[in-house]
């Protein structure tokens, strides 16, 4: 069922569980509606189901059938107004250049996402 909010909706999309888990609490404490997908395929069925989506945040190297890179592009071709957070370990072997975009390497603060959450959504 689809989530009406005056809240910022976050679909966060990682398949560490420790990550994901503490990205969710950071997003909740910071006012966000959020959603959880441990890879693509689940990503995919949420945004199918979810109305409104405002910030897509998602790890690059995941299992599914698309990376984070081409989740990020499936769901800003749908959805140009999304907002998009990249995040991974390695350096990115692809541009972002072309999506509403930002990407934060990992190690990351947790405390950090939320206001690099909102600035990407205010620009």
């Amino acid at each position: 069922m689809p989530i009406i909010s005056i809240r910022p909706v976050v679909l966060i999309v990682e398949d560490e569980f420790l990550i994901r888990m503490s990205a969710a609490n950071a997003f909740d404490d910071g006012g966000f509606v959020v959603l959880e997908a441990e890879h693509s395929a689940a990503a995919m069925l949420i945004a199918t189901d979810q109305l409104h989506i405002d910030l897509l945040f998602t790890d690059v190297n995941m299992p599914g059938p698309m990376d984070g890179i081409e989740l990020a592009e499936h769901l800003f071709a749908l959805r140009p107004l999304l907002k998009v957070i990249v995040t991974s370990g390695q350096p990115l072997s692809r541009t972002i250049g072309h999506l509403a975009a930002r990407f934060m390497p990992k190690p990351y603060e947790f405390l950090g996402l939320c206001g690099a959450a909102n600035r990407l959504m205010a620009a």
